[in-house]
């Protein structure tokens, strides 16, 4: 192998553990991101989720609908008890980062499958999207 050869081998093995380490610390802090936003349903501190997510989420859902909609979940569903984080998805582009995380959640009502979409905005995520499926949201 040619040293030119070589030398942009080790670059690119160099920059794919660079980008895993950004990865890990975005997944982090969108993991902490989902345990706030726990906090905040199990609070029912729903104008808060609402007035801190993404202008596209809010341009998305009017707030009362928002509102009605996180109600409904809380009323029955209930707490949160345990999340366990099933999967992610990174995308890293030009217009910005959205990390897509995948949870399975119990509630004190039922249970349910949960996903986030966050935006990176500087260090901080907002909330892009959030989409729950649970069969005691229809039966209860």
């Amino acid at each position: 192998m040619s040293r030119k050869a070589l030398c942009a081998c080790l670059l690119g093995v160099l920059g794919g553990i660079l980008a895993g380490c950004g990865s890990q610390k975005d997944i982090g802090a969108a993991s902490e991101a989902v345990t706030r936003f726990h906090a905040q349903l199990d609070n029912q501190d729903f104008t808060t989720i609402f007035a801190q997510a993404d202008q596209r989420f809010r341009e998305s859902s009017p707030q009362p609908d928002f509102l009605a909609f996180m109600n409904a979940v809380h009323t029955k569903l209930g707490r949160v008890v345990d999340a366990s984080r099933k999967g992610f998805f990174i995308n890293y582009n030009t217009s910005g980062t959205q990390i897509r995380l995948t949870y399975a959640t119990k509630f004190t009502g039922g249970d349910a499958q949960e996903e986030f979409v966050w935006a990176k905005s500087g260090d901080s995520l907002v909330l892009l999207g959030y989409h729950i499926n649970s069969n005691a949201l229809i039966v209860k």
